[in-house]
């Protein structure tokens, strides 16, 4: 499946299904060769999947009846598996201390759970879903290993970043710069693979 037709200055046109901007930040160069949009303000598809790959599908197949045959949907489903809580926050990640939780909510709710816990081990998963505008579909996945660090640490990234020791790392990856964590990120290594795919770069 090709990256879609070309956009301006003959680059095939990829639309993001999300509205976080950061994820948006991340995803962009990782794609070099596509023109990168981002989902229209106010698209915020109900996340109703049990796994990552099926909540990347349905932000996938809810943006693609909104954006022109032309474009390639692209979506992205992550989670961070903490193997001491059984693999939580897992698909819950987003909301892990409620609906409305914010990213420093989550990551006190994941320390809260984890005080007095020796074994800290945990992995960033995220999948990726693409969807052409005849049906067809690509998917690509990356992780990463690492583990909980006992208090948040660093400014950089979102979500748990600044909970997250990546493996042969001291630092949290919200201490890194953003092509550091790119390189090393779950999200960067799925990215990567479906850049592939896609013949880009």
């Amino acid at each position: 499946m090709s990256a879609g037709a070309p956009g301006i200055g003959g680059a095939p046109r990829i639309v993001l299904a999300t509205g976080n901007l950061h994820k948006v930040a991340e995803l962009e160069p990782l794609l070099e060769g596509a023109q990168v949009s981002a989902a229209p303000s106010g698209f915020e598809p109900e996340e109703t999947g049990v796994t990552l790959l099926q909540n990347a599908w349905i932000k996938a197949a809810a943006l693609r009846d909104q954006v022109d045959d032309e474009a390639l949907v692209l979506a992205d489903d992550s989670g961070l598996v903490v193997h001491s809580l059984g693999g939580r926050p897992g698909v819950f990640s987003s909301r892990y201390a409620g609906p409305d939780a914010s990213f420093s909510d989550n990551c006190r709710r994941l320390l809260e759970e984890l005080e007095g816990v020796e074994e800290r081990s945990a992995a960033f998963v995220c999948v990726l879903v693409a969807l052409g505008a005849d049906g067809r579909m690509l998917v690509a996945s990356g992780s990463c290993s690492g583990r909980i660090a006992p208090a948040m640490r660093g400014s950089g990234g979102f979500g748990y970043d600044p909970l997250f020791l990546p493996e042969g790392d001291e630092r949290s990856m919200a201490e890194m710069t953003q092509s550091e964590k790119a390189a090393i990120s779950h999200r960067g290594r799925a990215t990567r693979r479906m850049a592939a795919m896609l013949g880009l770069g």
